[in-house]
C-alpha cells in the first residue's frame, strides 16, 4: 500500500494549487528528476519566489483603498432639483411685483413678467447645473477606470516578477521552464 506524510500531502497538494495557478508555464527535468523531486522543488522555488516578490498568485488579489476603482455620485447641485423653474418663477414673480410698486406700474403685471423671466432663469441655472453634475461624474468615472487600468498594470509586472523569479529557481535547480 501506498501511504504518504502529511508534510508529502503538503506538499502535492500546494504543488498542485502553485501549478494550477501557473498553467501557462511547463516544466521539465533535465537531469532525471523523478515526479516527487520535481513537486518539492517547485514548491520550494514558488515559496522563494514568493519571499523574494512579495506576490502569491495562489492567494486571492484583495484591493487596497488607494487603488479600489469607486465612483461616488457628484453630489446634486441645488438648481438641479426638480422644480428649480418654479422657484425661478416664485422669485421673479416676488422681485417683479416690488419693481412695479416702486415704479407706480400695475404690480400683477410685473410679478407676471417676473415670474416668466425668473422661471426662464431657473431653468437654464438648472440646465448649467445639471451639466455639470453630468461632467463630474463622467470625470469621476474616467479617474476610476484608469486607476482600475494602472492596478491591473501594477498586477500583472508583479505576476510577472514572480514567474521571472520562480522560473530563475527552478532553472537553478535543474529544471528547463517554457512559457
Amino acid at each position: 500500500m501506498f501511504s504518504i506524510s502529511k508534510k508529502g500531502l503538503l506538499i502535492i497538494v500546494a504543488s498542485l494549487l502553485v501549478t494550477s495557478v501557473h498553467a501557462q508555464q511547463f516544466v521539465f527535468p533535465k537531469n532525471g528528476q523523478n515526479a516527487e523531486q520535481q513537486q518539492k522543488d517547485e514548491y520550494s522555488c514558488h515559496s522563494w519566489a514568493v519571499t523574494q516578490t512579495g506576490v502569491d498568485p495562489t492567494q486571492p488579489q484583495t484591493a487596497t483603498a488607494s487603488t479600489s476603482p469607486t465612483a461616488t455620485p457628484a453630489p446634486v447641485p441645488q438648481g438641479s432639483k426638480r422644480g428649480s423653474g418654479m422657484r425661478g418663477a416664485l422669485g421673479g414673480a416676488a422681485a417683479g411685483a416690488i419693481i412695479a410698486e416702486i415704479g407706480g406700474n400695475d404690480a400683477s403685471n410685473g410679478a407676471a413678467k417676473g415670474a416668466a423671466i425668473g422661471a426662464i432663469s431657473g431653468r437654464r441655472q438648472s440646465r448649467r447645473a445639471s451639466a455639470q453634475a453630468a461632467e463630474q461624474q463622467a470625470a469621476a468615472q474616467a479617474e476610476a477606470q484608469q486607476q482600475a487600468t494602472q492596478a491591473q498594470q501594477l498586477s500583472n509586472e508583479q505576476l510577472a516578477n514572480y514567474n521571472k523569479a520562480r522560473t530563475v529557481c527552478l532553472d537553478a535547480k535543474g529544471y528547463s521552464v517554457s512559457e
